[in-house]
């Protein structure tokens, strides 16, 4: 190796090591917005297979900074007052939602039951905002969750959109697991499944994803034609009344239709 080539060496050893601390930045924030009970440095340094030692490096960063903050007590980190500010911001700006939201509210004020916006990212869908019911009971999904596009309602109402070989790719890609003993980890029955919920124009599900729950969910479409997520009316099971069901979902049915027109698709 020349002298020449030592600065160019050195400066690519500082990039990896930069997007190496990034990664690992972002892992924490994720981790941190995903648990609002908290989670301990131990904890996460097994979830992310990252060294204790620089898990606590970067949290202590991140204390300095506001962005996570530590219970003297129990010691697990949370969401720090910077951050909260920072997603305040970010979601005042969130055109999304701005369109998503009047329609959302409508459909859970008809039925008294909490309703989501979920949005899809790759093979998941992720839940960005609700609108709560009134009822003391609640099939509670925090916004940040994350659902795979075979098990729940939301996600398939994003599955039915896709042609049946990418139905089949999305499943082998994300080896299907059970969450409960409803959940259909099939492919052949997810992809008959869809051509079902395709026919109707909404997904159905009785705990397949938490036992206590019930969902109906149908999709809504950007301008280019492309599944963007679903509208998802949620009750506990106890409280999902079968013989609603139809009237239910015509209202789901419209609120994605809605969304969409407003998000500039046109069938």
């Amino acid at each position: 190796m020349t002298q020449e080539e030592t600065p160019d060496v050195d400066a690519a050893v500082r990039r990896r090591n930069r997007h190496n601390t990034s990664d690992k930045v972002i892992m924490l924030l994720r981790a941190l917005a995903a648990r609002p009970e908290g989670i301990g440095v131990r904890e996460l340094s097994r979830e992310l297979g990252v060294d204790k030692s620089a898990v606590s490096r970067l949290f202590d960063q991140l204390s300095e900074l506001d962005i996570a903050t530590q219970d003297d007590y129990s010691g697990r980190f949370r969401v720090g007052p910077a951050l909260f500010a920072l997603a305040a911001t970010i979601h005042s700006r969130d055109t999304l939602w701005q369109a998503a939201e009047p329609i959302v509210r409508e459909l859970a004020i008809t039925f008294n039951e909490t309703c989501y916006l979920a949005v899809r990212e790759g093979d998941e869908i992720i839940f960005r905002d609700k609108v709560d019911t009134t009822h003391n009971v609640r099939y509670v999904i925090d916004p940040g969750e994350r659902a795979p596009l075979y098990a729940g309602a939301g996600g398939r109402a994003v599955l039915m959109t896709l042609p049946d070989a990418e139905i089949r790719a999305v499943i082998a890609r994300t080896g299907p697991k059970e969450f409960t003993p409803n959940t259909v980890t099939d492919a052949d029955e997810l992809v008959r499944r869809a051509a079902e919920d395709r026919e109707r124009g909404y997904s159905v599900s009785r705990g397949e994803r938490v036992l206590s729950g019930a969902a109906i969910a149908a999709p809504f479409f950007g301008p280019s034609g492309s599944c963007l997520g679903a509208v998802v009316f949620t009750c506990p099971s106890q409280r999902f009344d079968a013989s609603q069901e139809p009237d239910i979902a015509a209202a789901v049915i419209g609120a994605g239709r809605q969304l969409s027109e407003r998000l500039g698709f046109s069938a």
